[in-house]
């Protein structure tokens, strides 16, 4: 089967290496044609239709004529509506009114004026943290959360590079039914060497890996860390001990965008990182989420998304929360079946009676400990990115 398998992984990473590209790069500027629309262009950038027009003085059903100039709103930036407060904004961004009056310079209840521009917090490092700005200058990417990423081209099939090689696979076919091979070939890409044994890998995760991928477009997602030894910074009640937990990068998207994502589902352990390049995605019982911004090899550093605890504010009962709204709570499942390549059910899926362990690799924002007393810094364990050669 491991034969088999190795070969079919071969052939995908064939296949893989044909018609895929680099996103193309943003535009700040667009000639209007004939039939265009301001809606159609606002989903053509995957911009709010709203900030496009504002962004050139005018309204959504504003008509739009041939040759005419349009300023593309960048990311990270938002337009005031008639009417909206810096609550109405906050709300919609999933921020606080305190982050948008420090990226703004805003202070006590401003007056805002329709048509106004605001800087949204999370798209450039604060100018008070010398770390995070290198940080940034060194490629860690804090990253736009895109709004629409488009429908991939077959929903349920992933593309996937890990250490070991590279696949193109059906995850979940078209009844919502977890493909036995994508299973297979996602515990084959886990692995960290080649002649590493193939592990078990639970199959919510390779539900969870077709939801991300089905979510940004069908875009490759990058194994960066999967399977690992209970040793040195991996504890042996860690996820990623049980083949439930995978840190990974979508190819084209910020991390910020994917970590969002993961926190709109239900049973699901996320991990943001703004000083690396990956995001910590797990399946578990309970939510549970961390920002931990300690550079790469460093004991970790709480805190939310804004910025890390102070000291001594991680045991606050008043401390800042990240908060959490799950908005797709049934798009994970708890309960599915497992089919093999004659369609036929292999196993039956209950996550409802999976018992979680007493400790993992990161505090929920609930309970969130000191960070001293904390499980494994995922970071420290980081495997090198694949190589694309």
């Amino acid at each position: 089967m491991t034969r088999h398998l190795g070969m079919a992984v071969l052939v995908a990473l064939c296949v893989a290496g044909v018609g895929l590209s680099a996103p193309a790069a943003a535009q700040r500027a667009h000639e209007v044609g004939s039939g265009d629309t301001m809606s159609a262009l606002a989903r053509r950038y995957r911009v709010d239709v709203w900030d496009l027009a504002l962004a050139n003085g005018m309204q959504p059903d504003s008509t739009l004529r041939a040759g005419q100039q349009l300023t593309i709103p960048p990311r990270g930036v938002t337009y005031v509506r008639a009417g909206q407060t810096l609550s109405h904004i906050a709300r919609a961004h999933d921020c606080s009114v305190e982050a948008l009056q420090r990226a703004n310079g805003l202070r006590g209840e401003t007056r805002l004026r329709a048509g106004s521009r605001l800087d949204l917090p999370g798209f450039a490092p604060p100018t008070s943290d010398r770390g995070a700005a290198a940080a940034l200058r060194g490629g860690a990417s804090w990253g736009a959360v895109e709004r629409d990423y488009g429908p991939p081209e077959q929903p349920g099939v992933v593309t996937l590079q890990g250490r070991t090689g590279a696949a193109i696979v059906e995850m979940i076919d078209a009844q919502g039914r977890v493909r036995l091979l994508g299973v297979r070939t996602l515990a084959e890409l886990m692995r960290r060497e080649m002649d590493a044994p193939i592990g078990s890998v639970h199959p919510r995760l390779a539900v969870l890996i077709a939801k991300i991928s089905d979510r940004f477009g069908g875009r490759e997602i990058r194994l960066v860390s999967g399977f690992r030894e209970a040793r040195r910074f991996t504890r042996r009640t860690s996820r990623h001990t049980q083949g439930r937990a995978v840190d990974i990068q979508v190819v084209g998207v910020p991390p910020r965008a994917v970590f969002e994502y993961c926190r709109s589902l239900a049973q699901t352990g996320c991990g943001f990182y703004p000083r690396t390049t990956f995001v910590h995605v797990d399946v578990r019982e309970h939510d549970a989420q961390w920002v931990d911004w300690s550079g790469h090899g460093r004991r970790p550093r709480y805190g939310t998304l804004q910025r890390p605890y102070r000291r001594g504010e991680g045991k606050r009962p008043d401390r800042p929360r990240l908060g959490r709204h799950v908005a797709r709570p049934a798009e994970v499942p708890l309960m599915f079946s497992v089919v093999n390549k004659h369609n036929a059910v292999v196993r039956t899926v209950d996550e409802r009676a999976y018992e979680a362990p007493d400790s993992d690799e990161g505090p929920s924002d609930d309970d969130a400990p000191e960070p001293e007393q904390n499980a494994e810094p995922e970071q420290l364990a980081q495997p090198e990115p694949p190589s694309r050669a």
